[in-house]
């Protein structure tokens, strides 16, 4: 078999993978794969061949790494969502707006939301954001 048959079809093998991850890193990789079967195609020797599909790979990886933290959303927190809007007891205050509270079976550091005014005697509270592992609680 070719050399250029085995770039592509490690480059086919990882476009089928990230249709199941969603990632488009996968795809970056069977990108400079691609490219290193192309290259084999046009007869460059092997070392050639495998620089190509090493510096196309890392530059299309760097490339989506780049792109997706300019265009993170810092408050979107897919992750946290199911903790948005649960319980938790305040252990006890450490300032009138910031207080450890249990949650999850450990305490956190938790911080009353701006609009909302601290009530001392109030035990019960829940979670409106988390920053970081700071609970913003109302």
């Amino acid at each position: 078999m070719e050399a250029y048959w085995i770039w592509w079809l490690a480059a086919v093998i990882l476009v089928i993978a990230e249709m199941l991850t969603g990632t488009f890193y996968l795809l970056a990789i069977a990108f400079g794969l691609g490219a290193a079967g192309f290259a084999a195609y046009m007869g460059m020797a092997w070392e050639g061949q495998a620089t190509v599909a090493a510096v196309l790979c890392s530059v299309c990886v760097a490339g989506i790494f780049r792109w997706r933290q300019q265009h993170a959303k810092p408050g979107e927190q897919a992750n946290l969502a199911y903790d948005i809007g649960q319980s938790v007891q305040i252990v006890r205050w450490l300032d009138e707006r910031r207080a450890r509270v249990s949650y999850r079976g450990a305490e956190w550091e938790a911080e009353l939301a701006k609009d909302v005014s601290p009530d001392a005697a109030r035990q019960k509270w829940h979670i409106r954001e988390i920053v970081g592992s700071l609970l913003i609680i109302e």
